[in-house]
């Protein structure tokens, strides 16, 4: 059997790196004064006689200043988050207890604690029984989200807040920081929903030939700095919580959830979508054009760190699982492709790799459109180049020659396969230069895609990928390890049905 294969986010997952809105937390940690200096270094070098200096950049452009994104772009962070994410977040806090208990395990694992037993000795109360939602409701119009207050571990916390002999001030004051962050962000999600409605329609009846009630805009706006701004602002200032006694587990406890929420529905890409034509246009937006190019230089450099911290003697994850299973000649490889950017996945399978959203030491040239390693792109005008990376949200990229044929010559790779092979991809709405592809292969070229996943149906992946032949898509379930529930890798599995 010939595979193609192809692996997103979730493969990298068991190599102790963080994916999606986590991802996003940690790069707006991440100090920015290497990637400003780096900046500054290539615009030092840029020569200056050239016409890419006299007419791409601005006049002075050695002296003017320079700057990198600051706190004033998570509050668009956040609009876009609730106006895109409302129904995933009011589920998600409605869902409390299952995220308390995912990091309750965490927790007892690091620190060998028992939440339950320190909150119910807090609190001479069991756990399973404390709820609140007798006691506190939202208004009928936003009862959407009060299960918030059915779950017992958000009501146990609210609890040892409403007792101040519990905790310290100190430590109250940090608990209600958290808890309201929660509360604002359900009532941020709960308040768009709402605006969303009245927005659409403020008529239940209305003429359609008076045109004058089309030209009704909108009529209620949600204040996004009180709605999820200040949890954002929070977490981003990253507290610390290292004691051993009661109260400093609480408070980690309660952190970590807060962190898990944002985690799981946080959308930065709007921030990519706004800035990224800036790359075109130094001259004439000279600061932005400075704040996208550090951005991006930032995310390379916090990208590159973490993958430097990773023992894979200690790991086994899914590329050294597949290089094992190439080792012994078990199938053949059509074309391997990542929309990772992490590079160690050659390092890992010594095979070559298509990287489809770009990758850490992949560079991109704004100036010429050109993509390639640093020392390829180098010329004698000495451009500032960027990382190449996020290219599903800034598209321009893809219309390189150089992406481009990668594109094609991986599709015409994956036609001549008996099945593409699809690891921790989630195919969201971002990757429809990706989804496309799989598209055609399924409904056109009649291709098998074999999809390795923790959860999900044939019917979901099609409707998510929106094919008709579902019939083309096999699941393959796994746990976070790779291994299915009948102990056998992943690759095990390919090769049986080489072999059938």
């Amino acid at each position: 059997m010939k595979y193609g294969f192809m692996f997103g986010a979730g493969a990298e997952m068991g190599y102790g790196l963080p994916s999606g809105g986590r991802f996003a937390l940690d790069i707006f940690r991440h100090d920015s004064s290497k990637s400003k200096q780096e900046f500054k270094n290539m615009r030092e070098s840029v020569d200056s006689t050239t016409n890419y200096a006299n007419q791409w950049l601005p006049n002075d452009f050695r002296s003017k200043n320079i700057s990198s994104f600051g706190r004033s772009v998570f509050q668009n962070i956040i609009t876009d988050t609730i106006g895109n994410n409302r129904t995933q977040i009011i589920k998600k806090i409605n869902q409390f207890d299952e995220i308390a208990k995912s990091e309750e395990e965490k927790l007892n694992r690091e620190k060998n604690v028992n939440i339950t037993q320190i909150i119910e000795s807090l609190l001479d109360r069991e756990l399973d029984n404390i709820h609140l939602g007798q006691n506190i409701a939202f208004i009928p119009e936003l009862k959407e989200g009060n299960g918030l207050f059915n779950n017992t571990y958000f009501s146990a916390l609210l609890l040892i807040y409403k007792k101040k002999e519990i905790l310290s001030f100190e430590s109250r004051t940090e608990l209600g920081k958290i808890l309201l962050s929660i509360i604002q962000f359900q009532i941020g999600a709960l308040g768009e929903a709402l605006s969303h409605k009245i927005n659409d329609s403020v008529f239940s009846k209305k003429d359609d030939e008076i045109d004058i009630f089309d030209d009704i805009g909108e009529i209620i706006q949600l204040n996004y700095s009180a709605s999820g701004l200040s949890g954002m602002e929070y977490l981003l200032d990253k507290p610390k919580f290292a004691g051993a006694d009661n109260e400093s587990i609480i408070l980690q406890f309660a952190h970590n959830i807060l962190e898990s929420i944002y985690a799981s529905v946080l959308d930065y890409k709007s921030l990519i979508d706004a800035n990224w034509h800036y790359l075109y246009s130094p001259a004439s937006d000279w600061a932005k054009f400075c704040k996208i190019c550090i951005f991006l230089l930032n995310v390379r450099d916090y990208i590159s760190g973490a993958a430097k911290g990773i023992d894979f003697s200690l790991c086994r994850g899914y590329y050294q699982m597949l290089r094992e299973a190439l080792d012994a000649e078990n199938f053949e490889v059509s074309a391997i492709a990542t929309t990772n950017y992490n590079h160690f996945i050659v390092d890992l399978l010594k095979e070559n790799v298509v990287f489809l959203n770009g990758s850490t030491e992949l560079w991109y040239d704004p100036y010429l459109n050109r993509i390639g390693e640093k020392d390829s792109l180098s010329t004698n005008e000495n451009h500032i180049l960027v990382p190449l990376i996020f290219t599903q949200s800034g598209t321009k990229p893809i219309t390189s020659i150089e992406m481009s044929s990668e594109y094609v010559d991986t599709y015409r790779a994956w036609q001549e396969s008996d099945a593409i092979v699809i690891v921790g991809f989630g195919f969201g709405q971002d990757d429809e230069h990706i989804n496309g592809i799989l598209r055609t292969l399924v409904d056109v070229d009649d291709r098998k895609l074999i999809i390795v996943t923790l959860s999900g149906t044939p019917k979901e992946i099609a409707q998510k990928l929106k094919v008709r032949k579902k019939e083309n898509i096999q699941i393959v379930i796994v746990n976070q390890l790779g291994v299915t529930s009948d102990k056998k890798p992943w690759t095990e599995v390919l090769t049986e049905q080489g072999h059938s």
